[in-house]
């Protein structure tokens, strides 16, 4: 009976070893941009019969089928897609026991700025400096 009771045991921790998991979800370009086709990869570990996923973007989402290429697992959403704002990505694997597990991220897009960062600023400084040099040279106190 003992024995029986450890087998039983020893089966049902062992059934999870081999338990499918999605161990991360990431994308190329880090940062997109719009009109950027974005590569996304999902690394999943354990036996796997299929992974779908979905990207929505505002109220439209997209599933397909994810293609495995050597150990991940990747889609792309074309770049006519992407437009500024928020694209809610979610992984769907099946396991080989039917199981279902999923991971949700989400690919903020933004645009590169075009101004240089921190111009205003040195211009406000040397704003300053100008009007602190006229009143020095002015013979002024400076309250």
């Amino acid at each position: 009976m003992k024995a029986l009771a450890a087998l039983t045991l020893f089966l049902f921790f062992f059934s999870f070893a081999g338990a499918a998991t999605i161990e991360e979800i990431y994308w190329e370009p880090e940062n997109p941009q719009p009109g950027d086709d974005i590569t996304v990869y999902a690394i999943i570990s354990g036996n796997v019969t299929q992974v779908r996923y979905q990207y929505c973007i505002g109220e439209a989402c997209f599933p397909g089928n994810m293609e495995k290429n050597g150990d991940v697992w990747t889609f792309v959403i074309p770049g006519s897609d992407v437009k500024e704002g928020k694209i809610d990505v979610n992984v769907t694997l099946i396991d080989e026991n039917g199981a279902k597990i999923y991971m949700e991220k989400e690919i903020e897009i933004k645009k590169e700025s075009s101004s240089t960062p921190g111009f205003e600023m040195l211009a406000a400084m040397a704003a300053m400096a100008a009007v602190l040099l006229i009143k020095v040279k002015s013979g002024k106190k400076i309250r």
